[in-house]
């Protein structure tokens, strides 16, 4: 009897201490998630690109192919000519699997092409998958599409 009470609060503990971590990476990753998105916005290029490893994939919310990381110096080139987001984040989740954990949500806002005087209506499908790498979270995919209300 008393090895089956020392089994069962053993077990218990563990439930409990491995919630825990888990809501202590859904607090890391939600942070890392949104600097990277502030980062972006505030066109940091540097501070946006810290959260991809070298190998991140993309689906863009041009409904293109997927594509490997965006190039860092076409992307500063963009925002030094001019380029502006202005997005929000909606409905944000994040589930945490071990080191691995999935964002969902809704980005919504504006972005600003270079050389255009008018912005563009975004509304898009947001998914990440993130990695823990080194003590740090890292973004390795990204999937961005259009919302579409039907």
């Amino acid at each position: 009897m008393k090895t089956l009470m020392t089994t069962l609060t053993m077990t218990l503990m563990s439930m409990l201490l491995t919630t825990g971590a888990f809501a202590d990476a859904a607090d890391e990753v939600t942070a890392a998630e949104m600097d990277s998105r502030a980062q972006e916005d505030a066109g940091n290029i540097d501070g946006y690109f810290k959260y991809m490893v070298p190998q991140f994939t993309i689906f863009p919310p041009t409904s293109g192919l997927l594509s490997e990381a965006p190039d860092k110096a076409v992307t500063q080139a963009r925002i030094d000519a001019g380029m502006k987001f202005n997005m929000q984040l909606r409905k944000f989740e994040v589930t945490v699997y071990g080191d691995t954990a999935v964002t969902s949500y809704y980005s919504v806002g504006t972005v600003q092409r270079p050389g255009s005087s008018t912005s563009e209506r975004w509304s898009l499908r947001m998914t990440g998958v993130w990695i823990k790498q080194s003590g740090e979270w890292k973004l390795v995919h990204r999937h961005e599409s259009p919302l579409v209300l039907r």
